[in-house]
């Protein structure tokens, strides 16, 4: 009994599948590894029919007649797991006789072998596919056998080096031979160094064939080793690539040729003077004669490499002397657009701080701003945008800002001077749109009143850090509404309060919208309030997204009491 179960646990404990069957072939004993391979308790198993594991064809019962005469059978099986999985499995059947020699049962034995099976059928088709890869690829092949010292090469071989079947005589001189003398050296050197390392080795090489025309070739080779280590000759595959190598070359010329057109077409347009122009067209001269060498063009491709270069200076040039001539313009309208100085007063700070937003062409923009003393030794403060950046928009700014400078010298409260503005606007120049802000102070008082035309409010830092928005609710812009009845917003200053105005330059950006922007503003004036005021306007101007390319402007005064 003890034997038994000893034997029972060796079966368990083999890797192979064992099944045990009566004379009828239903199965009376499976291992563990008969479970795991037909995906059924050992419980499922026993009882079971041993066909009804295994795909069969129609009419097809393997291995039933050579066990049943007593014989054993070896073969492949497919096993059904599942309701559609499918193994292939190596059996091997021996028959069980009783004393008079009639089988009586059977002991299988089974082992998967799918993944076997398929990288062998998976091998068989990859060297089917490598014959006809290299029929196709019209690869020629050559064996040397250092050896005996003879060099076999096949039909295509001896096609690719222009010789006639049998024409090579297999000798190392007549394959160095064979190698155009300036590619002789390296190729040699090449195959003796993978001779050294016993490995593989790549070369692309140009050949000369008997009639004396040369051919480019690619060869992939492998060093043979023989049992003491010892190099023991070479097998490898050969590619006539001549018409690949023109081809690459024909396109790395048309790339080269793209490339410096891509180039200094580049450098063209950020030639803003002559002598640039001339300096970027010298160096692409330069670069042509490398690529079509240095006596005269010869093919279209090398005029009309020139010719395109020359329509590019030409192009460039007169882009120049329009530079040349917006931009004297422009530094005329700048210097026309400076702001008057800014009043010295006993009881105030003014800082400004002013930058254009218009590209290299237009260096002005549509942003002003102005800092009044009235005679009373008040403050007036004025900021305005009009809409857009460039030329356009500084023209029409001209015509605002002395405007409102004109009709400063006879009204300084800030809502009849939008007013006045408002009929101005409208009646010379209805289709700019504009905001502007007015502010005047009053020393005496600390009384600030605020008349905002739908322009950023302005913001009131008190001497202990808080901050609170004056003209919040903004207003209609100058110049749409002509006879417009405008109010305004008043707040009272204490000693060491800042006043800060701003152009929507400052608070506008492409990652956050312009409510974050006012309380970001907020937060750098709180932060910058004890600073020169020189340090102040320069830190909110920073605020500014430098990609909107907007104009930005800050005006900030501080009431010293």
């Amino acid at each position: 009994m003890q034997r038994d179960t000893d034997e029972r646990r060796l079966l368990h404990a083999l890797s192979l599948t064992v099944l045990a069957t009566d004379g009828e072939g239903i199965i009376a004993f499976a291992n563990d590894a008969a479970s795991d391979l037909f995906g059924l308790s050992a419980d499922e198993l026993v009882g079971t029919h041993v066909l009804d594991l295994v795909a069969l064809g129609p009419g097809e019962t393997p291995a039933l007649p050579e066990i049943l005469r007593g014989d054993r059978w070896r073969g492949d099986v497919t096993i059904q797991r599942g309701s559609d999985e499918h193994l292939l499995a190596a059996a091997t059947v021996n028959p069980i006789c009783d004393a008079d020699g009639a089988v009586v049962g059977a002991i299988a034995v089974l082992e998967d072998m799918t993944e076997i099976r398929r990288a062998e059928a998976e091998a068989t088709a990859s060297e089917v596919r490598l014959r006809l890869a290299h029929a196709a690829a019209e690869l020629g092949t050559w064996h040397w056998n250092a050896i005996d010292g003879t060099n076999v090469w096949d039909e295509q071989m001896h096609r690719i080096c222009g010789l006639a079947p049998g024409g090579f005589d297999g000798t190392w001189d007549a394959w160095v031979g064979s190698i155009h003398p300036d590619d002789r050296d390296e190729v040699i050197a090449v195959v003796q160094r993978a001779m050294e390392e016993r490995g593989s080795y790549v070369l692309r090489n140009r050949i000369v064939r008997p009639d004396g025309n040369p051919r480019w070739i690619e060869a992939h080779g492998k060093v043979l080793v023989a049992p003491d280590g010892s190099p023991a000759g070479t097998i490898g595959c050969v590619q006539d690539v001549t018409v690949r190598i023109q081809m690459e070359g024909r396109q790395e010329d048309a790339a080269a040729r793209a490339l410096l057109l891509q180039e200094v077409t580049a450098q063209f347009s950020r030639a803003l003077t002559p002598d640039e122009v001339a300096a970027v067209h010298e160096a692409g001269l330069e670069r042509v004669r490398a690529i079509v060498g240095a006596g005269q063009p010869e093919s279209s491709e090398d005029k009309q490499l020139l010719d395109t270069l020359a329509s590019q200076r030409a192009i460039a040039a007169e882009r120049a002397e329009l530079f040349r001539h917006t931009s004297s313009i422009s530094e005329e309208l700048q210097f026309s657009l400076a702001a008057s100085p800014l009043p010295t007063l006993d009881r105030f700070e003014v800082a400004a701080r002013y930058a254009p937003g218009g590209d290299d062409l237009e260096q002005v923009g549509g942003d002003w701003y102005d800092a009044v003393g009235t005679v009373t030794g008040g403050l007036i403060l004025v900021v305005g945008d009009v809409m857009g950046r460039g030329v356009r928009a500084a023209t029409t700014m001209i015509h605002v800002r002395a405007g409102i400078r004109g009709l400063l010298t006879v009204e300084s409260a800030p809502a009849a001077l939008l007013e006045a503005a408002d009929l101005m606007l409208a009646r010379d120049a209805p289709e700019q749109f504009v905001t502007a802000a007015a502010v005047l102070i009053d020393p005496q008082s600390g009384a600030l009143e605020l008349c905002n035309a739908g322009h950023v409010p302005l913001v009131l830092v008190h001497p202990d850090g808080s901050t609170e928005l004056v003209g919040l609710g903004t207003g209609t812009p100058v110049g749409v509404v002509p006879r417009l009845e405008r109010t305004s917003d008043r707040a009272t200053l204490e000693p060491g309060c800042v006043v800060v105005l701003v152009t929507d330059g400052v608070v506008e950006s492409r990652d956050r919208d312009i409510d974050e922007g006012i309380e970001q503003l907020r937060r750098c004036a709180a932060e910058l309030r004890d600073r020169p005021l020189e340090e102040l306007v320069a830190g909110i101007a920073g605020l500014a997204d430098d990609r909107l390319h907007d104009d930005v402007t800050v005006v900030a005064a501080r009431f010293t009491g």
